[in-house]
């Protein structure tokens, strides 16, 4: 009798007591924040696109090959003195002490407009003793990569915006371009001029229209990832792609 009673009152003391609060819930999932690039030469002479990034006194390179867009390799150089000649500034990489190459800068004060500068006007870059120039387009708003082609948003003297792709795969075919304003580039793969601009918090939309079936969407995040979508007939995507880096230009360089 005596266990029986003293049972019971364990049970009683048991359905008692309160029960353990719930785990706390995981902290919401957030898109990783990605380092936005010093600059991006998109090569309009050779079949490759560097990725430069600048970290205090170190510079850090990222090769991608065309026409696959794939991660060749990563070099990093110490950024040495600048010296300014004939419009342009020359900023010299090293490496172990020594000169390993250089990046070419022009001054905008020099171009034909120099309000057309939305982004720094680099020209060109010297690797070791390989001359690459860089492709360059005035008023750009966003110029980036996917691992298939090039982008590039800009405006025209009205303030238009035009959208232009450089697919990867014919980049061995595509002819250089000298236009006005001092713009470098190639021959296009595709382009637009029927693109509008929404800017949210979350980040800034274009919206292309590619023909009466297509269009075309870029995204731009404040934490520096965006994606290219292609839709038809509705608002799902198709085919997306990450844009691997871009540039953004938000006006006139001083």
């Amino acid at each position: 009798m005596r266990l029986t009673a003293f049972a019971l009152a364990l049970t009683l003391a048991a359905c008692g007591q309160n029960e353990p609060p719930p785990p706390a819930a995981p902290p919401p999932a957030t898109a990783t924040a990605v380092i936005p690039p010093w600059f991006i030469c998109d090569a309009i002479d050779a079949p490759v696109l560097l990725v430069f990034e600048r970290n205090g006194p170190t510079a850090h390179v990222a090769q991608y090959d065309k026409p696959n867009g794939a991660l060749i390799q990563r070099t990093a150089y110490e950024i040495g003195a600048e010296e300014g000649a004939a419009g342009s500034v020359y900023t010299t990489l090293m490496q172990n002490g020594a000169e390993a190459g250089s990046v070419r800068q022009i001054n905008p004060g020099v171009l034909e407009n120099p309000a057309s500068a939305y982004t720094p006007p680099f020209s060109s870059v010297r690797i070791g003793e390989r001359e690459i120039s860089c492709r360059w387009l005035p008023r750009t708003r966003l110029m980036g990569f996917t691992g298939r082609r090039t982008i590039v948003l800009h405006e025209d003297a009205d303030g238009d915006l035009i959208y232009t792709s450089y697919d990867f795969a014919s980049a061995a075919q595509a002819q250089q371009i000298e236009l006005s304003e001092n713009a470098r580039t190639t021959s296009f793969s595709l382009e637009r001029r029927e693109v509008g601009e929404t800017v949210t918090p979350d980040g800034t939309r274009y919206d292309v229209r590619g023909d009466v079936e297509t269009e075309i969407v870029v995204t731009a995040r404040p934490n520096h990832t965006g994606t290219v979508e292609v839709r038809r007939h509705g608002p799902d995507p198709v085919q997306t792609e990450d844009l691997i880096a871009f540039v953004e230009g938000t006006g006139p360089q001083e």
